[in-house]
């Protein structure tokens, strides 16, 4: 096969945000909005577009990937090195995915980038592999990287992440609106500020951490009794203690209350915080939060997704 196209989800946490960086555990979903990459086999050398821009990578060099397309090319040259051999090919990308939002949109372009190459130089790979493959990825390109984004996004569905693994949950059906504040972020700042916390208050903040992680094993319950009204309790609780670690913001915790009082069960920020996007679960009044949200926001709604990446078509 010359050409083509491998998607991966990207995800929201549910539950368990930073608390996770101090082993305890986290609930993460894969989401309804996708990351394609389309590879076809060229002349020579790695060019890669998106949204008109359009590059050659170098591969090889020394130290981190850097530039816009960092991850395409360290999820390239983990490829090259996956199936033992090297060809040229074309890259052409289009993400539903706003960038730096916790959405985890660089682990989706890692993922649909690794799969698309291996596929398209014949290598067969598990999900599991691939989790890993992308959390090589990650590191490279970060220094240090969580590998929930690049589990959820290979494997879809919904996962439990503890003590440095993971096993699926199966979840019930959810209706999730995302609201984008728009304000960019970087993950590894936010882990940095509750780290300095860590340090100066160490047993203030290991108390909170210890409370994520009771409401992260109590949602677990309830994702299993399918219980979406206590899930949004505990959803609401687990914000509260994230706002006690400092990484919500003021426009964060507006969209949050902003759910709520339209009806959403529970409303939280996902992800690093610090800006990026905050998650509703409205299963009652899903088209009240919707438009609440969207009066302020970018705001969408989004599903759990089953299916983790894959090769389309």
């Amino acid at each position: 096969m010359s050409m083509l196209t491998a998607s991966a989800p990207g995800k929201v946490i549910l539950f368990g945000e930073h608390a996770v960086v101090y082993g305890r555990p986290a609930i993460v979903c894969a989401i309804s909005r996708r990351v394609r990459v389309t590879a076809e086999l060229a002349g020579d050398g790695v060019v890669v577009e998106q949204r008109g821009v359009r590059q050659r990578l170098r591969l090889g060099g020394e130290g981190k990937p850097r530039g816009r397309f960092r991850y395409v090319a360290a999820a390239v040259e983990e490829a090259f090195r996956e199936a033992g051999r090297r060809t040229g090919v074309r890259l052409s990308i289009r993400s539903e995915l706003p960038e730096a939002a916790g959405l985890g949109s660089s682990a989706a372009v890692s993922v649909a980038t690794l799969l698309a190459v291996l596929r398209l130089l014949g290598a067969e790979v598990s999900p599991g592999r691939l989790a890993e493959l992308g959390h090589r990825v990650e590191l490279r390109v970060q220094g240090a990287a969580s590998p929930t984004d690049t589990a959820i996004s290979a494997h879809g569905g919904m996962l439990y992440i503890h003590g440095g693994g993971y096993e699926r949950l199966t979840p019930p059906e959810l209706r999730l609106v995302v609201g984008d504040t728009r304000v960019k972020r970087r993950t590894a700042d936010l882990v940095a500020r509750v780290r300095s916390l860590h340090r100066r208050h160490e047993r203030v903040v290991e108390s909170l951490l210890d409370a994520i992680g009771a409401v992260t094993l109590a949602a677990r319950g309830e994702v299993e009794r399918h219980s979406a009204r206590r899930l949004g309790e505990l959803m609401n609780i687990n914000h509260h203690l994230l706002e006690a670690l400092g990484v919500s913001t003021p426009e964060l915790n507006r969209l949050v209350h902003a759910a709520r009082a339209a009806g959403a069960e529970g409303a939280k920020l996902t992800g690093a915080g610090g800006g990026g996007c905050m998650v509703a679960l409205a299963q009652e009044r899903h088209g009240e939060v919707l438009e609440a949200l969207s009066s302020s926001c970018s705001a969408f709604s989004v599903e759990v997704s089953a299916e983790g990446a894959v090769i389309e078509g």
